[in-house]
């Protein structure tokens, strides 16, 4: 049996409980919420998209809420632009051919 996460968005709590059965999906095994921060630093962003420090302050320099040291922004700003950076860094690796 496989192991699948589910991620959902919104404003309130889903009404799904531990042990509940979801029609024609299987059982609920798992519920796991996470509280993003108001601000969050480069180190945050790289442990998430798993880039380097240096492309996320590149990125996202017109999003710097802090000073040139100390690199912070909104998550609920830049989340949306790192997504799309990652899927076309994706797309755009080259196969290697011998």
């Amino acid at each position: 049996m496989g192991k699948y996460i589910v991620v959902v968005e919104s404003d309130k709590p889903p009404q799904i409980f531990v042990h509940d059965t979801v029609p024609n999906i299987g059982k609920v095994l798992e519920i796991k919420a996470e509280e993003i921060p108001n601000r969050v630093p480069a180190a945050w962003l790289m442990e998430r998209y798993n880039l380097s420090r240096k492309t996320i302050i590149d990125e996202l320099r017109p999003f710097n809420l802090g000073g040139d040291g100390k690199h912070l922004y909104d998550p609920t700003t830049v989340m949306p632009i790192l997504d799309n950076l990652n899927k076309a860094k994706a797309q755009r690796q080259a196969r290697r051919k011998n």
